[in-house]
């Protein structure tokens, strides 16, 4: 039988303490949906420990899933980088699972921060998934492209707004049909802060709400770790 490999998350990093914060309660929801299985944490900038010191620390199999929404620039280059750090540093097997997005079970954990807040699925209440995006629109496409193919059941139209790269958000509002009569945003990020702050402050100037939270309070985001980590052969 095959050794059951660690799990290492493997995240941007901030300055902002919060996004640290979210990655580890991410993990700790990882652990409580596998218990037993070590889950580390690792960050590519900002924050320790850095790719290469959290090696110090794996069993003799590790699987890297990267904490990061679109296969954007980050996915592509940054996180190869890592695992070339990785193991020069240690003797773990170390294995590389594809980004946490795209996947439907995000949208999931979307549906669960609106039912923590209290919003219910209506045919007249739409959903903008505020993402922070990336200088790659086409990574940015890959949400509204996992909307289209897992249209979520009883909502008016969900939307994707974007920082950077993407639809803005009043763009998006704009695009809603008439018959809309309440529209709600959630924070497509993996856990709070700055660029989270941002995306508050603009809905608050275009009087939507945006409910608390972000995806790494959820339990369909453990879900997806596991799922991406267990994904691999052998």
């Amino acid at each position: 039988m095959s050794l059951v490999p660690d799990i290492v998350l493997l995240a941007h990093g901030s300055p902002d303490p919060r996004h640290a914060a979210g990655v580890e309660d991410l993990a700790t929801h990882v652990r409580e949906h596998s218990p037993g299985r070590p889950v580390h944490t690792a960050y590519l900038d900002h924050h320790p420990p850095g790719p290469r010191d959290a090696a110090d620390a794996l069993g003799r199999r590790a699987v890297v899933v990267p904490v990061l929404l679109t296969p954007a620039f980050h996915a592509k280059v940054d996180v190869p980088q890592a695992i070339a750090a990785m193991s020069e540093r240690s003797s773990t097997e170390i294995l590389l699972a594809v980004p946490l997005g795209p996947h439907p079970l995000l949208l999931d954990a979307v549906e669960e921060l609106l039912a923590e807040a209290g919003v219910p699925p209506r045919p007249t209440t739409a959903v903008v998934l505020y993402a922070a995006g990336s200088s790659d629109s086409a990574a940015v496409a890959t949400v509204a492209q996992t909307i289209a193919a897992h249209p979520r059941e009883g909502w008016g139209p969900w939307g994707v707004a974007a920082l950077d790269g993407g639809a803005s958000l009043n763009a998006v509002l704009r695009s809603l049909p008439d018959e809309v009569e309440r529209t709600v945003a959630v924070s497509f990020m993996v856990a709070e802060g700055v660029l989270r702050d941002r995306m508050a402050q603009a809905c608050g100037r275009a009087g939507i709400t945006m409910v608390p939270g972000a995806l790494s309070h959820t339990s369909a985001a453990a879900r997806l770790v596991l799922e991406r980590a267990d994904s691999l052969p052998g």
